[in-house]
């Protein structure tokens, strides 16, 4: 029991960037009318939000639009690409620590930008890093 009360301790300060940066996130969307649900599935809180654009993982708040997602229960998210693309995002954050930002979250959310502007076909924006290795950890340990 000690030894896990360290473990999330040092997790803690191993993925802070990313940590604050949600905490920022909820803080937003909880200023925000519309619609959300929280479901807490393994080490991960997962938001759905009205009108949010998009999907986001940062350490264990993974913040999602899909506004079926309120149907959900945590039997049915291995079914869910974006649920289990994020949580794979939220497994390059433990691995990563104070990384995780510049080397994944950063590049994603350009690549996102740049993929929604250019309005490509969405299947090939997971093909390449680090959209395929969050989608590889996602699938292996959802």
């Amino acid at each position: 029991m000690i030894k896990k009360y360290w473990v999330r301790k040092l997790l803690i300060l191993w993925e802070l960037p990313q940590l604050v940066l949600g905490l920022f996130f909820l803080l937003f969307i909880s200023f925000k009318k519309g619609k959300k649900k929280r479901l807490r599935y393994k080490d991960v809180d997962i938001y759905f939000v009205e009108d949010f654009p998009g999907g986001i993982s940062l350490s264990g708040i993974i913040i999602l639009n899909k506004i079926e997602a309120f149907l959900l229960d945590s039997d049915s998210i291995k079914s869910r690409r974006s649920l289990i693309h994020e949580y794979g995002h939220s497994i390059q954050s433990v691995w990563l620590g104070w990384l995780y930002l510049p080397l994944v979250g950063l590049p994603s959310l350009i690549r996102s930008i740049l993929w929604t502007n250019s309005k490509r076909d969405s299947r090939f924006y997971y093909k390449r890093f680090p959209e395929h290795w969050a989608d590889a950890l996602g699938k292996r340990y959802i």
